[in-house]
C-alpha cells in the first residue's frame, strides 16, 4: 500500500475503530469490516468480521462479509499462481491453485486446472484432484454419471499413488453421501489396512457393521440420488433447526408493511409462502422466484463462479431481490429500491429450512 493510501485508510479505519470500542455490535463490526474490504485489505475484513461472528454469531451480515472478504483473497491468490505457472510451472503452484478453486466453489475451473496439471506432468495428485472437482460436480448436480467418472478417476489416482490413503478417503465419502454402507465398509476395511489403530475409522467400521444388510448397492444407490436429488447426509442436517410456516409468515408480512413493498416470497422445493400478491398471481410470482434461483444457480455453475447468493432485477415492474441460501429462497418484490434493513430481513430469511406445504398466503 502507498504512503498516501495508508494515510487516507487510518483516517477512514480511525472512527470505525472507536466506534467499535464504544459500542460493539454486528453494525460497528460490518461497517469495520466494509471498510477494509474497500480498501483492499481483505486479509483484516475477515479477521475483523470473524471476530464479529465469535460474538454475534447469528449475524448473517457478518458472515456474508467474512465469506466476500475471504473469495476475493482467494481470488488475488489465483491471479498470483497462474502468473507463477506461466513463469515456473511447478507441482506445488498446481496444487495450491486447484485446492483455492475448489473451496471456492469453482468446480469447472479446478476440474480444467488438474486437467492441465495432469497432462504437463502426469503425475497421481492431479489425477486424484480432477477426482475431487469431479465428486464436488456430482455432489452439486446429482449426476450418477459424473461420480461414475470420479470413481474412474480415483481408481486412476490409486495406481499413480500406492499405499496413499487420500485416493481411499475420497472413495469413502462418496459412498457414505450416497449411502453405500457396504462398499464404504470395504474401503474403511482398506484404510485400516495403511492406518492401523485410527480411533474413528475403527469405530465408523463398526457402526456400519448394522447398516450392511440392508445397503442398496452402489449402482443403486447412485440411481436413487439421481431420481430424488437427494444425498443420505442431508436429510440428518435438514431435520436440524427446521423452520415452520408459522416462523416465516410474521417475517413476509412485515416485510410488506414496507413503502413500495409490493410481495414478499419464500420458496422451498416445490412449496412456497406468497405474502402480498393473490390468487393466480401469487402462484405466478413463486414460480417465477423459482425459475430466477434455479437458473442463476445453473449460469454460476456452468461458468465457474461458484453459488449464485444474491440476484437483484430492475424494469418497468420495479425491483425484484432475490437471495438463495442452502435449503430455500427468499425474495422481495418492490417498487422502489430495498432499504438496507429490509434486505438484511431477505438475506436473514433465506437462510431458514422451511417445513411448510403451503403453496400461497394471501
Amino acid at each position: 500500500m502507498s504512503f498516501v493510501r495508508r494515510i487516507l485508510s487510518g483516517s477512514r479505519l480511525r472512527p470505525l475503530r472507536r466506534a467499535l470500542v464504544d459500542s460493539p455490535s454486528p453494525r460497528s463490526y460490518a461497517a469495520l469490516a466494509a471498510e477494509h474490504v474497500r480498501m483492499g485489505e481483505m486479509e483484516d475484513a475477515e479477521r475483523v468480521a470473524r471476530e464479529g461472528l465469535g460474538l454475534f454469531p447469528a449475524s448473517v451480515e457478518l458472515a456474508r462479509l467474512a465469506d466476500r472478504s475471504r473469495a476475493m483473497e482467494a481470488e488475488g491468490r489465483t491471479r498470483e499462481l497462474y502468473r507463477e505457472l506461466r513463469d515456473a510451472p511447478r507441482a506445488a503452484v498446481w496444487r495450491e491453485l486447484c485446492g483455492i478453486l475448489l473451496d471456492s466453489g469453482r468446480i469447472a475451473r479446478a476440474e480444467e486446472c488438474a486437467q492441465d496439471w495432469f497432462n504437463a506432468t502426469g503425475d497421481g495428485n492431479a489425477q486424484l484432484a480432477r477426482g475431487q472437482a469431479r465428486c464436488e460436480r456430482f455432489f452439486t448436480d446429482r449426476r450418477r454419471d459424473d461420480a461414475r467418472l470420479a470413481l474412474e478417476l480415483i481408481d486412476s489416482a490409486e495406481k499413480l499413488l500406492p499405499r496413499d490413503a487420500r485416493p481411499l478417503r475420497l472413495r469413502m465419502s462418496l459412498y457414505l453421501r450416497v449411502g453405500a454402507m457396504a462398499d464404504a465398509r470395504k474401503v474403511i476395511g482398506q484404510l485400516l489396512e495403511l492406518e492401523p489403530g485410527d480411533s474413528l475409522l475403527e469405530a465408523r467400521f463398526r457402526s456400519l457393521g448394522t447398516l450392511v444388510d440392508p445397503s442398496p448397492t452402489l449402482d443403486q444407490a447412485l440411481r436413487q440420488v439421481e431420481k430424488t436429488g437427494r444425498l443420505v447426509d442431508e436429510d440428518a442436517v435438514e431435520k436440524e433447526g427446521q423452520a415452520s410456516a408459522s416462523d416465516i409468515r410474521p417475517v413476509l408480512k412485515d416485510m410488506c408493511n414496507e413503502p413500495g413493498v409490493r410481495g414478499a416470497v419464500y420458496v422451498r422445493g416445490a412449496t412456497a409462502l406468497v405474502q402480498g400478491p393473490r390468487g393466480a398471481t401469487a402462484e405466478r410470482t413463486a414460480r417465477a422466484v423459482r425459475e430466477v434461483v434455479q437458473k442463476s444457480r445453473t449460469a454460476a455453475r456452468r461458468l465457474g463462479l461458484g453459488q449464485a447468493l444474491e440476484v437483484t432485477l430492475e424494469g418497468d415492474f420495479g425491483h425484484l431481490l432475490v437471495c438463495s441460501g442452502e435449503m430455500g429462497a427468499s425474495a422481495l418484490w418492490s417498487t422502489r429500491q430495498p432499504t438496507a434493513r429490509v434486505r438484511q430481513k431477505v438475506v436473514e430469511l433465506s437462510a431458514l429450512t422451511g417445513t411448510s406445504t403451503e403453496e400461497s398466503e394471501a
